[in-house]
């Protein structure tokens, strides 16, 4: 299996299963640091399931299982900040009437009020969504009023060093008594210790995006404007991916803090921009949209064209061919003339996960 099969699985399949288990880690972490002294473990249950449910958006795929579609529907009004504003409203109604928090001798007489159901429910929900936007997938906070994604691109979607140490340090709240004073302190050193990682990021990210900015001028005329987009593989933020784009063309790069002695080296590719008004759709455009400038057209032998969508790098390190780097990949070919879009997925195989596993770890230098 090569790295582009490892990577469409692991974005496009566990992507929504292990993203969610860090959802559903920092909820807890709400839960547990809001109610946890009044109703105990049930906080961080609670909190749970607050986290959880902006991504019940992935629902809709039962529905339409059309790729365009999810594009539209993941990370959008479930994940906008109004949307938390108003649904905290009724959860915090539905809690304070029937999740009440039992007063013992050992435990605070004070009644839950719904501004504290508000808050606990606000922040569960909002949370989740700002966690998204450090991510690199990118996240609609401002709905309605605005489609811009969101993505500071600093965090893998499935970074086990982000959660493992989350998830392990606020497990040992569930052992201690409510009322006890380590409980709480425990519950912020989880936050406080992923955090720090999260912050640790961004310097990393400066770091690799320095590096790759010092190289990419060797390939890009000085009068030529450029963006450059920096983000980090998955799994992990040592191995970190480079997209660079101009009007006409664009380059992708690798660099890993770990493995130093592989160079920083740009493969090209023509963007082929003026192919985009032959085959406007709605559906062409959110591919364009979601790709965020990070994309290059490719016209095919059969006059279809190929959109292959780079803003995650290479996939396949050492490959150039587009059809073999890249995660997204769609074509787009005119039948009676209406513009028709296919996703262009290789089949998977899993028991090929662990060479593409071994391949990604000798490549980041571990």
């Amino acid at each position: 299996m090569d790295l582009y099969l490892f990577y469409t699985i692991l974005h496009l399949h566990l992507h929504t299963y292990m993203d969610s288990i860090t959802q559903i880690v920092l909820g807890a972490a709400v839960g547990e640091v809001i109610l946890g002294k009044r109703i105990g473990n049930k906080g961080m249950l609670l909190g749970a399931i607050a986290g959880t449910i902006p991504d019940l958006d992935v629902l809709t795929s039962l529905f339409n299982d059309d790729p365009i579609f999810r594009l539209r529907m993941h990370r959008a009004y479930s994940h906008s900040m109004f949307t938390h504003f108003l649904l905290a409203l009724p959860l915090a109604w539905l809690s304070q009437k029937w999740i009440m928090g039992r007063e013992t001798k050992n435990s605070p007489k004070i009644p839950l009020g719904f501004s504290r159901w508000y808050w606990f429910w606000f922040l569960g929900l909002f949370t989740h969504a700002v966690l998204d936007c450090f991510t690199t997938y990118g996240t609609r906070l401002f709905l309605p009023f605005t489609d811009y994604q969101v993505a500071f691109n600093n965090i893998s979607v499935v970074d086990p060093l982000y959660t493992l140490p989350f998830m392990f340090i606020l497990m040992v709240c569930l052992f201690i008594k409510r009322n006890h004073p380590k409980r709480n302190q425990i519950a912020w050193l989880s936050i406080y210790v992923s955090s720090a990682y999260m912050l640790a990021t961004f310097g990393l990210k400066y770091i690799a995006h320095s590096k790759f900015k010092s190289t990419i001028g060797n390939h890009i005329q000085s009068d030529k404007s450029f963006e450059l987009n920096t983000t980090p593989t998955i799994f992990n933020a040592v191995l970190w991916a480079a997209v660079a784009t101009t009007n006409d063309s664009l380059y992708v790069a690798e660099y890993s803090f770990l493995n130093r002695s592989i160079p920083i080296k740009w493969t090209g590719y023509a963007r082929h921009l003026e192919l985009e008004k032959e085959f406007e759709s709605a559906d062409f455009k959110t591919l364009i949209w979601f790709a965020d400038g990070n994309y290059f057209i490719q016209k095919n032998e059969d006059n279809s064209i190929s959109i292959f969508n780079t803003k995650w790098g290479r996939s396949q390190f050492d490959e150039t061919a587009p059809e073999k780097a890249f995660i997204f990949y769609f074509k787009a070919k005119k039948l009676n003339d209406k513009v028709v879009l296919e996703s262009i997925q290789p089949k998977l195989d899993g028991k090929m996960f662990n060479e593409a596993l071994r391949k990604l770890g000798e490549r980041i230098g571990i």
